[in-house]
């Protein structure tokens, strides 16, 4: 049978929700349980995440599944601390290999409204109350963590949960307020929209969630297939109690209700059965029959007590119980000749010494030594003749030794055990860490195992690699490399950059899209001197000192002796600082710089048909060809640019006006038209203004345009 655990805020599980999955699964609950009593494959433990009691938990069992319900669900408010709750959670389900963590959290979430930009883009979510957005970020809490950790994870957006016994969930809130006699404030508007989800609903599609292992996790609608107002639950209500006053707070609602659980049923194949709303009379018949009566919360409550504080009470309350007993006996069989031979004081504190200890032993010895130093004071015999006659030491000596000696065995006995737990603690730890150990062993045999076997493929992928770079424009194989490296290094925060012939700086050429608004578009290489030493040798930098501001991997491109190009990682995994992946890298630039120096030599030797003679504006073919590839770069997000349209067309006048004015990386073109243009590398209109007075200030007139005419 596999293990489940189920954390969070747990106390929303019923007795009714935790039955059918302990059909199919030992089910572990580390939280507050709803339940006192112990239910048949059910393991609840009073611990959370944030101890280190929950992370034993996994040590212990091996689960598929963890269940993490989320402190909004249900219309709650949310738990203190709940993102590093949630954090540890996944941190022990990682180390632990677990196949899939469920999320249980509230369609409130999805309350907002989508701001967009001019270029439709989404600006901004606007939520409509502070709960709908913290329950929000609980998700993109869990969304971050399942991608660092790369576990399955389903989120399932829930509405209210009803099950047989509603205590502290929303409906047995209003249930108590409609018993007490007390208003009753709905979140919503009448009209608006509102579900109820049974507890044996969900608890078969947790298990059906559980069971499937060819989804790919995601977020769902878990609704119950039936659409309801909010006025309809007030009508409802009013049949329970007609003089019950209920009023509207009126929060907007703006989720996208679905009708159905369509995803989940194609899915997992749920199909959800139970229709609460018929049953919220039924509902609140037994919340009053089996709560409000409180048989079962004094019940609980004397059961904690005993189990805690009057624990140690109730051992004192036993001795004395059974040292009556015993006197009784004694004192009904004082005359009988077979007690001559057997001491009822005597066997009962054997009996206390053996059963509680040392301590409790000596408790009892003492109590039989007052009541012997009574029976001798009957008798007449004064404290005097009783302190020096030894004869009448012996019962006490006999009875203090026999408390001593069976307490004393008790608690050798029991440190003994607690010993042994140590040692099987500690042996234990030590298992855990050889199964880590040999696990990782078994991780590094199928990584090499893979690369073995993936030889001839990776000549593939550097073939495909060749084709791609193959291009006689420079500015293609800045894209064209930047997607090659990012697929083969599966990382998408490269960059590259060119560099001038003086090596003091770097200009941005292209960069992946996570990147773009991170890194400026200029390096002074005098503030990486560190860098750009070790790979003006023709090295690879690694940043293993973890530098800030320096990227994790660099490599030179070189024409000659001098550095043209500078090739960046600017973050890595800790899978990617390995020396396997430093050489991929390293091979991937020595490609990018063959077919860029291809691409050079082939520009130099067209110079003539590239450029009009005497001026440095390319011809329309050439010049369109390198807008369309910014253009590209520009829609994949990898770069960005300015096109300028001039109003004169003297090509040669503006060609010396612009000449010490733009960079290496501009170009000045024709177009079909017979406009010139400027086509401006790795610029937007926001910085551009400092470019554009520089244009005024050499008597040129310009406007910005998206395309050649």
């Amino acid at each position: 049978m596999a293990d489940i655990l189920i954390t969070g805020k747990t106390e929303i599980f019923t007795r009714e929700a935790i039955l059918p999955l302990a059909e199919e699964y030992r089910v572990i609950l580390a939280g507050e349980a709803a339940f006192t009593e112990k239910l048949p494959n059910v393991q609840v433990y009073h611990t959370s995440p944030a101890e280190e009691k929950f992370g034993q938990l996994f040590d212990v069992y091996t689960f598929q599944a963890v269940y993490y319900v989320s402190g909004y669900a249900d219309g709650d408010q949310g738990m203190h601390g709940e993102s590093r709750q949630l954090e540890q959670t996944f941190v022990e389900c990682s180390r632990a290999k677990v196949e899939k963590l469920i999320f249980l959290s509230t369609v409130e979430s999805q309350n907002y409204i989508r701001e967009y930009g001019k270029s439709g883009v989404i600006k901004k979510q606007e939520y409509q109350a502070s709960y709908s957005f913290c329950a929000a970020q609980a998700e993109e809490t869990c969304r971050y963590f399942a991608e660092k950790t790369k576990m399955k994870t389903v989120i399932l957006w829930l509405p209210y949960l009803v099950g047989r016994l509603n205590d502290r969930n929303f409906l047995g809130h209003i249930f108590h307020n409609i018993y007490e006699k007390n208003k009753i404030f709905l979140p919503h508007h009448a009209e608006d929209r509102v579900d109820f989800l049974a507890f044996s609903d969900l608890a078969e599609l947790l298990i059906r969630i559980t069971e499937e292992t060819e989804d790919e996790g995601g977020s769902y609608f878990a609704v119950s297939g039936y659409t309801h107002v909010w006025g309809e639950l007030e009508e409802m209500l009013k049949l329970i109690s007609p003089d019950v006053q209920i009023y509207y707070e009126n929060y907007s609602d703006t989720i996208a209700w679905p009708d159905y659980p369509a995803d989940l049923r194609r899915i997992y194949g749920f199909i959800p059965m139970e229709h609460v709303m018929e049953d919220i009379g039924v509902c609140y018949r037994r919340f009053v029959r089996d709560i409000i009566s409180g048989h079962k919360g004094l019940r609980a409550g004397l059961s904690e007590w005993l189990l805690g504080k009057g624990k140690g009470m109730l051992r004192y309350l036993e001795v004395l119980i059974l040292f009556l007993i015993a006197e009784l006996i004694s004192s009904f069989t004082s005359d009988s000749v077979y007690f001559k031979f057997a001491d009822v004081r005597l066997l009962y504190i054997v009996i206390a010494g053996t059963t509680y200890g040392m301590k409790m032993g000596i408790f009892a010895a003492a109590l039989e030594c007052l009541v012997l130093v009574w029976r001798y004071a009957l008798m007449g015999v004064n404290g005097t003749f009783l302190f020096y006659n030894i004869e009448n030491w012996i019962p006490f000596a006999i009875y203090l030794m026999a408390g001593s000696v069976t307490g004393y065995i008790r608690n050798k006995k029991e440190d003994e055990i607690q010993f042994s737990k140590k040692e099987y603690s500690l042996l234990r730890n030590k298992y855990i860490f050889l199964n880590d150990v040999y696990r990782r062993a078994v991780e590094n045999k199928g990584e090499y195992k893979k690369q073995i076997l993936g030889f001839k493929d990776s000549f593939g992928k550097i073939f495909d690699a060749v084709q791609k770079l193959d291009s006689e424009l420079p500015e293609s194989i800045f894209l064209e490399g930047l997607r090659v490296m990012e697929d083969i290094l599966e990382n998408h925060s490269i960059a590259i950059y060119t560099l001038d012939k003086w090596q003091r700086f770097g200009r941005l050429a292209v960069c992946s899209n996570s990147q773009l608004p991170k890194l400026t578009k200029s390096l002074k290489m005098e503030d990486y001197q560190e860098l750009y030493e070790q790979t003006a040798k023709g090295e690879v930098f690694k940043n293993t000192e973890l530098a800030e501001g320096l990227p994790m991997y660099a490599c030179g491109v070189f024409r000659g002796d001098m550095m043209v190009l500078l090739i960046t990682i600017q973050e890595a995994g800790a899978e990617q600082y390995s020396m396997h992946y430093m050489n991929i890298f390293r091979i991937l630039c020595g490609l990018v710089q063959t077919s860029f120096l291809r691409a050079l030599d082939f520009e130099e030797l067209q110079e003539a048909s590239i450029y009009y003679p005497g001026t440095q504006v390319v011809y329309p073919e050439r010049f369109l060809q390198l807008v369309n590839i910014q253009s590209d770069m520009k829609d994949a997000g990898v770069a960005d640019y300015v096109l300028v349209r001039f109003e004169q067309t003297d090509k040669k006048q503006v060609s010396e006006a612009l000449a010490g004015t733009i960079r290496a990386t501009d170009t000045l073109g024709a177009g079909e038209d017979g406009r010139l243009y400027l086509l401006l590398t790795q610029m937007n209109r926001k910085n551009f203004s400092v470019v554009g007075k520089r244009l005024e200030a050499n008597g040129l007139g310009f406007e910005i345009t998206e395309e050649i005419e």
